[in-house]
């Protein structure tokens, strides 16, 4: 059992869409601790459940809207009624919700938003979320060794 789980999303093929996926890969290519699991996904599924459920502490990254691009929000999330699955998203929250309902556990956790510059076709993040990534990473790498250190 991963007692942090990080799990970095978003459109890689949407500029800043990809933020939380590129954070993630890359967060991986610096740590190798079995404490710490990290997924690197396009969207949030009801799969993802399962490893939810089986951590302590779960960190999720993703690309926000604002008028600040590279803002780093954080915010500590807690399930919330399962909603139907209407499209291709499904929330944080939900998430949590699923966890707890299926698996009868919700661990601890955040939300680590990074306002976004542009959601346009590409696969590069802008220049303001390129200069952000380090700080994103240090912010998982906070919250994960909180528990694990």
């Amino acid at each position: 059992m991963a007692r942090a789980l990080v799990i970095g999303y978003g459109n890689t093929l949407r500029g800043d869409d990809g933020i939380g996926y590129i954070a993630a890969q890359e967060l991986s290519r610096m740590i190798d601790s079995p404490d710490v699991q990290i997924i690197a996904c396009q969207q949030l599924t009801p799969e993802l459940a399962k490893d939810v459920s089986e951590s302590e502490r779960v960190i999720l990254v993703d690309a926000a809207t604002g008028t600040q691009p590279g803002k780093i929000m954080i915010r500590k999330i807690s399930p919330t009624r399962p909603q139907p699955i209407f499209a291709h998203e499904l929330r944080p929250e939900t998430l949590l919700a699923y966890s707890r309902e299926i698996y009868g556990r919700c661990p601890e956790a955040y939300l680590i938003s990074i306002t976004s510059n542009s959601f346009r076709l590409g696969e590069e993040l802008s220049h303001e979320l390129s200069l952000k990534l380090a700080e994103v990473n240090n912010q998982i790498l906070k919250l994960a060794n909180s528990i694990t250190g």
